[in-house]
């Protein structure tokens, strides 16, 4: 790390650009593309010349910089900066030192960063256009108005445009809201706005009529260009086409609305082909970049996982038939029998009687063991009924609901987290309590706009899956319960319909979701099975909805996953917990 020269002592050669390589990318906790792309072009090109020359030398400089030196910076928002001779740093970055760089390499270096600006320059006119007309329509403070909120429903906005952050980041920093940058340019004409403002309000317009605000995400920890939002929407353009087998045309002509509104309707195609998108999340930057893989429909599990048969077969008296969802539903029937019955209240060992609590637990200890997680989780509304409105389709069901209403089945591999003794409760209820609340601040995010109250903060929920890397930075609930490495794999689905109960349909309503606090990461097969083991719970709750909503079935809360539940360490009551640890099938391990 550059900040160990505290010595003054000047460092030459591959010493010097490897102490700026180890900076940038965070020891290699951030690959070398991702930290690239948060400098500007300058900046980027200046690295990609110097790394490995020998007649480079960084060295401590007393304030200011020597003449002649590359300036070298570190602030909290910014990270590692680069200025050019001459230039000014900004006064609250933290001076590292500064960087000698032969004569000929800036010069190069200039040259290049040209050509990327005059590219920039031309792509940035169309931007421009669109503002110019958006505002001569009187559209403009309507857009920035729903810009706005779109900002409030996705989880973390950092984006950088030159030396100029965009950002609502649970690391403190909040340029677009809190310090209120987008209610500042709706009271001023776009003349008066910085050319950063104008691009930022054109260009995240369109990333979300490509694929709602998680867009936005794509460029966290990132520079924002018209022609970076470019050449992203062309190739998840060649990316789709060839996912669908399709000749992609010719996309580069094409003008921004109209390939942003191409891609989004070739995503929805997407979703039922054999690529199943997903993201890759570094917790460092922020960024959550989608990608495909090859993982052809239906995506359930080709049979039964074992733990999960076994429980059927020993605890609801279910034969597995060779039809994964078929035998799911009967073992879901008969768990909501048990539950209904109030003589076999606590037949089902949850400590609060809920067959249908063990039955899910069933299936996260199995996804669990399956990709040697530490713990992992599921969680729901705890009454279905719950999201019943004074109408069918109405959001007032879902909008009295409190964090209270919603449990996580939050449950630890059975030998894994042995060295965690006394701290495995604490780790395990503060991952609950936070699925608790993320899960109640996702319930409203599939209703329009207008039907919920301006004053209800949301998230757009979750649709495809996912893996993070480096999760605990930046997020002190992950901090708190050792989440270093993840796998999401939320339902429903998109290659499915929504979950409908009551005349509306959910995504993100319910989920699979492991943790790993040490290496190694997961892998897209370890993903691949939380993908499907959520099949599974997607088939427990429909059954569960058709049956509630036609009369048939009565379906009472799901019971434990409280409070008392965990700190009574309740996961070892589950009859599947004593299966997972090689215990007698009806009774709790010793």
């Amino acid at each position: 790390m550059i900040s160990r020269l505290s010595d003054g002592a000047p460092v030459t050669g591959s010493d010097a650009t490897g102490t700026l390589l180890a900076e940038l990318t965070r020891n290699g906790r951030i690959p070398l593309r991702l930290a690239l792309s948060r400098l500007t072009a300058w900046e980027s090109l200046l690295v990609q010349h110097v790394l490995g020359r020998g007649d480079v030398e960084f060295t401590a400089t007393a304030e200011p910089p020597a003449p002649g030196l590359v300036p070298v910076t570190r602030s909290p928002l910014a990270g590692l900066s680069l200025w050019a001779p001459g230039e000014s740093p900004e006064p609250s970055a933290e001076r590292l030192g500064g960087l000698r760089v032969p004569a000929e390499v800036l010069d190069t270096v200039a040259e290049e960063t040209r050509v990327v600006e005059d590219r920039e320059a031309a792509d940035r006119h169309e931007a421009e256009e669109l503002l110019r007309t958006w505002e001569k329509d009187g559209e403009l403070d309507d857009r920035l108005a729903r810009l706005a909120d779109w900002v409030e429903r996705v989880e973390s906005v950092y984006l950088l445009i030159g030396r100029d952050v965009f950002s609502k980041t649970d690391a403190g920093t909040n340029t677009l809201t809190r310090e209120g940058l987008l209610a500042k340019l709706r009271e001023s004409p776009v003349a008066d706005w910085r050319p950063s403002d104008r691009l930022f309000v054109v260009m995240a317009h369109c990333l979300f009529v490509s694929g709602r605000s998680v867009r936005f995400e794509e460029f966290n920890g990132r520079q924002f260009s018209a022609t970076g939002v470019r050449n992203f929407l062309l190739d998840r353009h060649a990316q789709y086409c060839a996912a669908l087998d399709r000749a992609p045309g010719s996309p580069a002509g094409l003008p921004l609305l109209e390939l942003v509104r191409l891609v989004r309707e070739l995503m929805h195609d997407v979703d039922r082909s054999r690529m199943m998108r997903y993201r890759r999340i570094n917790g460092l930057t922020f960024v959550k970049n989608e990608r495909l893989l090859d993982f052809p429909l239906p995506r359930d599990p080709r049979t039964m996982p074992e733990l999960v048969a076994r429980h059927g077969r020993s605890n609801l008296g279910v034969t597995p038939s060779g039809d994964v969802r078929a035998d799911l539903r009967a073992m879901t029937l008969a768990a909501a029998a048990l539950d209904a019955d109030a003589d076999a209240a606590d037949a089902g060992g949850a400590g609060a009687g809920s067959a249908l609590g063990e039955l899910l637990g069933a299936i996260v200890l199995s996804s669990i063991v399956s990709t040697d997680a530490d713990y992992g989780m599921s969680s729901s509304v705890r009454d279905l009924s719950a999201l019943r409105g004074a109408r069918p389709g109405s959001a007032d069901g879902v909008l009295a609901l409190k964090k209270g209403d919603f449990f996580c089945c939050c449950l630890p591999h059975p030998t894994r987290m042995a060295g965690t003794g006394d701290e495995t409760t604490p780790i395990l209820w503060r991952a609950a309590q936070r699925m608790m609340y993320n899960r109640w601040h996702f319930a409203p995010g599939e209703y329009d706009r207008a039907e919920i109250p301006e004053k209800r903060h949301y998230f757009f929920p979750p649709q495809v899956p996912d893996i993070a890397e480096h999760a605990e930075h930046h997020h002190g609930g992950h901090v708190a319960s050792r989440v270093r490495y993840t796998i999401r794999a939320p339902g429903a689905q998109v290659w499915h319909p929504p979950f409908t109960v009551f005349g509306h349909g959910y995504r993100g309503s319910y989920d699979i979701r492991l943790v790993r606090m040490e290496g190694p990461p997961f892998t897209t097969a370890d993903m691949v099975e939380a993908v499907r083991h959520c099949s599974l719970v997607d088939e427990l709750w429909r059954t569960l909805a058709r049956g509630l909503q036609d009369g048939t079935l009565r379906v009472p809360p799901v019971g434990g996953f409280d409070r008392a539940w965990y700190e009574s360490r309740g996961w070892e009551r589950l009859r599947p917990y004593a299966l997972a640890v090689g215990g007698p099938a009806g009774a709790a391990p010793a």
